[in-house]
This record gives structure tokens, C-alpha cells and sequence, in this order.
């Protein structure tokens, strides 16, 4: 549902991966993809390149990272397509806010040059994976915490309930009104994050308190789910 959501709003594109089997291909990838890159990173052998990628994990790991480009591939190539009908520039030029897609397709440096089809694909992908593959993540344990506290549930109902007053749907404009709510998407997500664990590559050497040190180039990871739940 939620690649379903984003394809539309972000990338002017009907997938239907709910109900087609060829673009549920695209989800078995991401998590054949979210499973390896985890197996892999537990696995001292395959933090060598030369032994993951000729292991069977590394086939798997090729084949999904395959499936996954030929998708967005072809997200693009369908949007450039349509970019290029008249009545499909007219929609363009009529819309408030362009389309994450669209906003790459037309983005130029100061050269006017625009994104090269590698780059362009590497945003895309990224947004794409992350940006449903967490969404799913986030609402699924929301679900959950509603479900384990229903006086909590309930207040939700209620309010919702009242900002709908006889309709059937949420305009843009409601969703600031509901402050319980948003609350409680906030705390499921403080105790169960989308993403649970951030790493970054230290640009300099950093020095603690206590006199240890870690050098340049060190990778730090912060493990954010350990943090809450400790604390």
C-alpha cells in the first residue's frame, strides 16, 4: 500500500504492486535485498568483497539488486515517455508543486546540465525504497501500539471521529487538527523507529572524555531502538 501511495504522489506512476504479481517483484527484491545486507554485515567472511560476491549470498544479493534498477529503470523511462506528450506538459505546468520525479527530470546546475541517467537513478531508488519500506514499517508498529492500548486507540477514534463530523475522508487541512493522534504516531515511532540504527563514516578523529579516541574514517553506529529501550 504504501509503495502503492508513493509511486502515485511522487512519481506520477500507477504501480498497483497490491494487486499485480510483475510489480510485487519489486518488493521481494527490497526485502531479499533489507535480508542480505543484514545476513552480510553479521557475517565477518562476507565483509570481503571477493567472498560475498562469490558466494550464493552474493548471486542472491546481484540478482534482487537487478530486479530493483530494472523497476526504477523503468519508472523513468515511462515518465520521460509522457513527459513528452502536450497534454501531459500541460498537467505539469498547472501543478502548484511538481512531483519528486519531476523535479528531477527538470533539475539543471549552473551549467544547465541536468542529472546524468546514473544519478538520477540513485535518487530515485533511494527515495523509493526508503521512503515506502519505513512508511510500511512505521504505520504497521503504530497498528500494533494502538492495538496493545485501546484506551489510547479509543481517544484517537474519538477525535478523528469528531474532526470528520459526517465525511468520509481526511483533507490536507485536518491533519493538523488531531494533536492526540499525531502524539501517539510519535511515540510508536520513538519506541519502535522506522530506522533503528544510523551509521556514519567519521570525517576527522574524535576524541571522548574519558582520553579514548576513534581514528578518521572510522565508522560509528548508533544504535537508536537499544538507546530507547535501555533508557
Amino acid at each position: 500500500m504504501t509503495l502503492d501511495s508513493i509511486m502515485k504522489c511522487a512519481f506520477s506512476y500507477q504501480s498497483n504492486c497490491q494487486n499485480d504479481s510483475s510489480e510485487s517483484e519489486y518488493i521481494k527484491a527490497v526485502y531479499e535485498l533489507s535480508y542480505l545486507a543484514e545476513y552480510r554485515f553479521r557475517t565477518f567472511l562476507f565483509h570481503s568483497d571477493l567472498i560475498f560476491n562469490l558466494s550464493p549470498y552474493g548471486f542472491r544479493f546481484r540478482r534482487a539488486l537487478r530486479t530493483a534498477h530494472e523497476h526504477t529503470d523503468n519508472v523513468i523511462k515511462q515518465r520521460k515517455a509522457s513527459l513528452k506528450k502536450d497534454t501531459e506538459l500541460e498537467k505539469v505546468k498547472q501543478k502548484r508543486h511538481l512531483d519528486f520525479l519531476d523535479i528531477l527530470l527538470y533539475a539543471k546546475d549552473e551549467n544547465g546540465q541536468g542529472l546524468s541517467d546514473e544519478d538520477l537513478r540513485a535518487e530515485v531508488d533511494t527515495f523509493m525504497f526508503e521512503g515506502h519500506d519505513t512508511t510500511a514499517s512505521g504505520i504497521s508498529w503504530t497498528l500494533y501500539c494502538m492495538a496493545t492500548q485501546p484506551e489510547h486507540q479509543n481517544k484517537c477514534r474519538e477525535e478523528i471521529r469528531e474532526l470528520l463530523g459526517g465525511r468520509n475522508t481526511l483533507e490536507w487541512e485536518d491533519l493538523g487538527k488531531m494533536p492526540y493522534t499525531t502524539m501517539c504516531i510519535k511515540e510508536s515511532m520513538r519506541l519502535y523507529p522506522p530506522v533503528p540504527g544510523v551509521a556514519r563514516q567519521l570525517s576527522s578523529p574524535v576524541t571522548f572524555p574519558d582520553g579514548r579516541s576513534l581514528p578518521k574514517v572510522f565508522y560509528v553506529v548508533t544504535d537508536i531502538y537499544k538507546m530507547v529501550h535501555t533508557l
